[in-house]
């Protein structure tokens, strides 16, 4: 993922509005999706949708879907736009990680972090609600 790059912030405004549509086309009209992680591993643990009865939705309802991309060539990398159609619950799931690495970039290395997205889909509100975990020491000396 490319949160952190240009383009990955223009693929998350593209995709804020696609998403948008996407869920009012199945007359969602509110998506909680929560993730957790550490250790280098991080997941969603949890998508919840309101209606409840619209859940199956996001596993049959495709939208396209705008990927940052990158790749190295010549000594550089590029980064590029690369549209692709996809399962609304796929989107959701890339959406809340590609968000959250443009502002926590490796947050389910170490101690990891976790977080929930919410989005209200008549008030157009998308909210990001982020926690790092982090080890805290405290250090002593003596001497006698």
């Amino acid at each position: 993922m490319f949160g952190y790059s240009p383009q990955g912030y223009e693929a998350l405004s593209t995709n804020r509005q696609r998403l948008l549509d996407a869920l009012n086309a199945v007359a969602i009209t509110e998506v909680t999706v929560r993730y957790v992680g550490g250790g280098d591993e991080g997941d969603v643990s949890e998508v919840i949708v309101q209606p409840e009865s619209s859940l199956p939705h996001l596993n049959t309802q495709r939208l396209v879907y705008c990927y940052a991309r990158g790749e190295y060539r010549e000594g550089a990398c590029y980064y590029f736009l690369e549209d692709k159609e996809v399962l609304l619950d796929d989107a959701l799931r890339d959406f809340v990680f590609t968000w959250v690495d443009s502002h926590h970039s490796g947050w389910e290395i170490n101690e990891g972090g976790s977080g929930v997205m919410t989005i209200h889909v008549a008030e157009d509100d998308f909210l990001l609600e982020h926690s790092d975990y982090y080890t805290e020491s405290l250090d002593f000396a003596y001497s006698l």
